[in-house]
């Protein structure tokens, strides 16, 4: 499995939609925040899935770690504006 980060839903649409993260795999991003994110003020959303079968273009699934840090490097968080209550 692999850590996937993205912004306002976007991970829950189209047709590989999913909302699975486990606690442990949740546990990891967190300290990851702590080391990667220094400081930084971002919210995402968050998910883990399995590496395609057969996917001979990567050598390893991401780790909470690169995820994050490739993430950070989009400058990306999630828009609350748009929420009405």
């Amino acid at each position: 499995e692999e850590f996937v980060l993205d912004v306002d839903d976007n991970l829950y649409q189209g047709p590989k939609r999913s909302t699975r993260i486990s606690r442990e795999d949740l546990a990891e991003l967190c300290v990851a925040a702590l080391s990667v994110a220094k400081g930084q003020k971002v919210s995402f959303d968050c998910i883990t899935r399995p590496l395609p079968e057969g996917d001979k273009s990567r050598t390893a699934p991401k780790s909470a770690e690169r995820a994050l840090s490739e993430f950070l490097e989009l400058s990306k968080s999630s828009n609350y504006a748009s929420l009405k209550n």
